[in-house]
């Protein structure tokens, strides 16, 4: 789970914005002081300096930083070398802006600027312990006022390097006990690295300090739901909606939990007040659309989206979201509608999405006059289209019809390495064993490290259990460029049990189950333990499958060919 960039700028504002900040603890000490050399220009400095100001008026501000990052070397002055560190940080320069800020650290422990740069550069160079040290000392010798300019840079963070800034304020918390923002960073943290009870007990430290810390409350909400607490964490939430009726923040932190724990109506209600309070928030009401949407909460996006289109706001996105949500409600015949109004850079999504429609509602011969019309109105993507008409086809178990289709296509394309594997992979679905290899040989023909017909042809000899030093070769080829692949891992551990190497198996199988429990990985995982003589577990493996998807004939094919009865 990720925190979210917000929260942890949240963090940042509180605590620079603290109307009073309490007593500090002694600052941790600067680097000992050295002696420095003397503030000194040249001739060639002041060269150097002029070009960098004429670069800077043309816009070229590379060449500005190159030239003032040479000043800062050799003149040894802060206000040159402050200059070139706040143009590197702004260039997205962080190791030379960690080193210019060192320089200038070097002349001015404790300027507040040079503290604050070199910290954001140790967050963008991942080193958050040494970003800890610097925000320290500017906690310490300038009061949480300092972190103000921090808050805006945080906004613009990548979310990598936000969780960097997260981390380093997490350490900060003990050092400042009276700081429940520091104690809220912490909480956002540990949750990120999925401890929960460690992030409540931070998370109630927060609220010990400030028992009106609005973030950390919904968190504490938020900590209570995902340690299925559902109820009291809903009844969290409300008491923040109650405490803040015109924020809009804990009423969308209510509106998620409540959707999360199934309950729509009130959800709705929610959106409806949100709505109400914010009528000409286009963009808020949106995104309380795509909330309900993602929900499966269809009537209340509708009801949003509807809106927003009589408003004429995105016209066309809220077309393709009015048609997901009609297609989420079950209102096939409204969505296809939808989809086929849709206009501008999202047009062929949505058509294809219709065809789709079509042939899961019986209008098959709608749908492929779609995808032929569409073949012809974006002739670069026909190879695409008619794979994915395949896909439809096969979907309303149709194989044949597939195939046909492929066929035709590669008529007109004979050597499409995409129809051709799509054309091997129906052919294998309809036992046509000598159509899928010959296809699939045809790819490697064309391209000899194509990981998917390597894995293909590999798994295909494996299952029959042929040419299975050469099946061996070319998964592990695959496997070379995938590693995590979990298709490829089962491959391999597939074609390592029909070799009898059954120990080697079995850690790929759990690897690939591990990543993908399936029920063709779980039919092979269970198949080695079973001949492994781990009854047990192939049973609980098997039961597991057959648990979430009753129907799955391969695990029902193997417990039928091995005479097992779970």
């Amino acid at each position: 789970m990720n925190a979210r960039p917000s929260l942890i700028v949240a963090a940042l504002l509180t605590l620079a914005g603290c109307a009073q900040t309490p007593p500090q603890p002694a600052p941790p000490p600067a680097p000992e002081p050295r002696d420095l050399p003397p503030i000194e220009y040249d001739g060639e400095t002041l060269g150097d300096l002029l070009v960098a100001e004429s670069a800077a008026q043309r816009q070229s501000l590379a060449v500005t930083l190159d030239y003032y990052g040479r000043a800062a070397q050799t003149t040894h002055d802060p206000e040159v070398i402050s200059q070139a560190t706040k143009l590197a940080t702004y260039l997205d320069q962080p190791e030379q802006a960690r080193q210019l800020a060192g320089l200038w650290l070097e002349r001015e422990p404790d300027n507040a600027d040079a503290l604050r740069l070199a910290a954001l550069a140790d967050i963008q160079l991942g080193d958050s312990d040494g970003a800890a040290g610097f925000i320290d000392r500017l906690l310490a010798g300038h009061g949480s006022d300092a972190l103000l300019p921090l808050v805006a840079e945080a906004s613009s963070l990548s979310d990598n390097d936000n969780q960097q800034l997260l981390k380093a304020l997490s350490q900060l918390a003990e050092r400042y006990p009276e700081q429940a923002p520091l104690w809220y960073a912490r909480a956002l943290d540990l949750r990120q690295q999925g401890d929960l009870p460690g992030a409540m007990k931070a998370v109630e430290h927060a609220l010990d300090q400030d028992p009106d810390h609005m973030e950390a409350a919904l968190l504490e909400a938020r900590l209570l739901f995902e340690s299925g607490e559902h109820e009291k964490a809903l009844r969290h939430a409300r008491a923040q909606v109650r405490a803040h009726p015109d924020n809009r923040r804990p009423r969308l932190a209510y509106v998620r939990l409540l959707l999360a724990a199934g309950h729509k109506d009130q959800a709705h209600e929610q959106l409806n007040i949100l709505a109400e309070q914010n009528p000409d928030d286009l963009d808020l009401r949106y995104s309380l659309a795509l909330i309900a949407l993602e929900a499966g909460a269809g009537e209340s996006a509708r009801s949003l989206l509807q809106d927003l289109l009589r408003r004429g706001y995105r016209p066309n996105e809220m077309r393709l979201r009015l048609a997901q949500a009609s297609e989420a409600a079950g209102d096939t015949d409204q969505a296809i509608d939808d989809y086929l109004k849709v206009k501008g850079p999202d047009a062929l999504e949505a058509q294809v999405q219709a065809a789709r429609l079509l042939y899961a509602s019986g209008r098959g011969d709608r749908g492929h006059a779609l995808i032929t019309s569409l073949t012809r109105q974006y002739p670069a993507r026909a190879d695409r289209l008619w794979i994915t008409e395949s896909e439809m086809r096969n979907a309303q178990g149709d194989p044949e019809g597939a195939l046909a289709l492929l066929n035709d296509a590669l008529e007109a394309d004979p050597d499409n390495p995409d129809l051709l594997y799509a054309r091997a992979m129906t052919a294998g679905s309809l036992g046509q064993n000598q159509r899928m290899e010959t296809d699939l040989k045809r790819v490697l023909e064309l391209h000899p490290d194509d990981a998917g017909a390597l894995n293909a042809l590999g798994y295909t000899w494996a299952d029959r259990g042929v040419h299975l030093d050469q099946a061996e070769a070319m998964i592990r080829r695959a496997l070379d460029q995938y590693p995590r692949d979990p298709a490829i891992l089962d491959s391999m551990g597939w074609v390592l049990y029909r070799q009898g190497r059954l120990d080697e198996a079995l850690d790929y199988l759990r690897r690939a189950h591990a990543l993908m429990p399936d029920p063709e990985v779980s039919a092979h995982l269970g198949e080695v333990l079973w001949a492994m003589g781990d009854e047990e577990s192939a049973r609980a493996v098997w039961s597991a499958a057959l648990a979430a998807q009753p129907d799955a004939t391969v695990v029902r094919d193997t417990l039928e060919r091995l005479e097992v009865t779970l």
